[in-house]
């Protein structure tokens, strides 16, 4: 393939995510005001515990058939319509154990949750599944355009319910719960009957396919476990030592470093097909590493610049208790950039089909992170939490890196990208005070990494161009 059709199929692809991430990311990000004023810290913050579960148990009783969805998706010489029906299988299997295990817990009194939060986290479970399959077989089948109309429409229902059962009827968390839930459903009905998956789902017992694919997405269940560590388990840790309420503040923290994360996975989510369909370990024609130093430069210019808008941000958006939660923020927006950089790596190590060293590298990340919380959360509550998370993605990063280059000779200039990652270091500890001096400093450091990055920044203001003329 032409390595102009290189770039125009990640760019129309970018382009088609941006319409649908952006929109969705940017409604979500505006009804955070409405979180803070509506709903209580406890009860935020055990809504979100409930989120994170569903989000560990998913690859945990799937074993994370959604990405063998996509690989295996994509190999021609398999049938894709074999491939989703596995994938449907597998999900409609952990979603009736799940459901059992459930009702047991509840019946013998074992879980202390009320009700509504345990019907939230089968729910939660039983749609992120399908959704994420559905999503994976899409991308695969090149039918981004319904994908995207999926994401719209999930996000306007989700929106419109919010408003409705927050404000007009006054539903409080009971709302906010039931918000969440229609957003997935919208998403998966639009995929299955618009995207016509329906004709391609069946029963299948095709045992040597699921093997197959299991043997590929197991290692990655134990990495999505790991990454889930990594993003979750320090609310866990907080709400022991610290209580629910204080993890709601932290949970709202991540609200601004999702602005980051957003264009991150935007580009992520074309990148997955092209790392797969376009990977030559030589990078002969200097595809992969001119991408990997462009996503380079929007993490860490995109990093800078919120960071001098943290605090900013933080007045228009947590109301009342909240506000505290923007002294979390500059360690998880370095922390989120560092992830993205790593799951842009991991792509990588997918292709060739590494599956386990992508494991191995989040799990010294996770092992970090986790040794990090239970050192400097009962120390230093959630600004602890965020520094350990930073930790454990700079970890996973590093080590990525390293291993990395027995995968792919990438053409990228490694000092230059250490040198900015310095930067960005420096500037997140001058975040962390919020005066006049301190602002003109984090500006001059904005200003180091653009000169850094200035080529890289041409490039991508270029294929920017080239992709709205298109």
């Amino acid at each position: 393939m032409k390595k102009n059709s290189k770039y125009g199929d990640l760019s129309k692809n970018t382009l088609l995510f941006t319409i649908n991430s952006f929109g969705s990311k940017l409604i979500t990000f505006l009804l955070v005001p409405l979180y803070t004023n509506v709903l209580s810290t406890n009860d935020y913050g055990t809504a979100d515990l409930m989120t994170s579960t569903a989000q560990l148990l998913i690859p945990l009783l799937t074993l994370n058939i959604q990405d063998a969805v996509l690989r295996f998706s994509l190999d021609k010489t398999k049938d894709p319509k074999k491939i989703i029906s596995v994938g449907c299988t597998i999900n409609s299997i952990s979603m009736c154990l799940l459901g059992i295990t459930l009702f047991l817990l509840s019946y013998f009194r074992i879980l202390s949750f009320g009700k509504e939060y345990i019907i939230f986290l089968f729910f939660s479970f039983a749609f992120g599944g399908i959704q994420n399959s559905l999503q994976m077989y899409m991308k695969a089948v090149d039918n981004v355009k319904v994908l995207v109309y999926s994401g719209l429409a999930s996000t306007l229902f989700s929106c419109v319910s919010n408003l409705l059962l927050l404000l007009v009827f006054k539903f409080g968390i009971l709302g906010y719960l039931i918000s969440n839930l229609v957003g997935h459903f919208v998403a998966i009905f639009i995929m299955f009957f618009f995207g016509k998956i329906y004709r391609d789902v069946r029963f299948t017992t095709d045992t040597k396919l699921i093997k197959e694919m299991f043997v590929y997405s197991a290692p990655l269940a134990i990495n999505s476990v790991a990454w889930w560590i990594n993003t979750a388990s320090d609310k866990y840790i907080i709400t022991f030592f610290c209580g629910a309420a204080i993890n709601g503040i932290y949970s709202v923290a991540y609200k601004i470093p999702t602005i980051l994360s957003t264009f991150q996975t935007i580009f992520y989510n074309a990148w997955s097909v092209s790392a797969i369909t376009e990977f030559d370990k030589d990078d002969k024609d200097g595809f992969i590493g001119n991408i990997y130093s462009l996503y380079m430069c929007v993490s860490t210019i995109g990093c800078s610049l919120i960071l001098i808008f943290n605090k900013f941000l933080a007045s228009m958006l947590y109301a009342k208790d909240f506000y505290d939660a923007w002294r979390s923020v500059p360690f998880l927006l370095l922390g989120v950039a560092f992830n993205g950089i790593a799951l842009f790596e991991g792509c990588l190590f997918t292709a060739v089909k590494k599956t386990k060293e992508v494991s191995r590298t989040t799990i010294v990340g996770a092992i970090v992170n986790t040794i990090a919380n239970f050192i400097l959360i009962p120390l230093f509550a959630s600004s602890g939490a965020a520094f350990a998370t930073m930790i454990g993605y700079l970890t996973v990063w590093i080590v990525r890196t390293i291993s990395l280059q027995k995968i792919v000779h990438m053409r990228v200039n490694w000092m230059k990208q250490v040198v900015c990652i310095i930067v960005l270091v420096v500037q997140v500890f001058l975040a962390l005070k919020t005066n006049i001096i301190t602002i003109v400093f984090q500006i001059s450091c904005l200003m180091v990494l653009v000169i850094l990055q200035y080529t890289s920044i041409k490039k991508v203001f270029r294929r920017l161009l080239t992709s709205v003329k298109r």
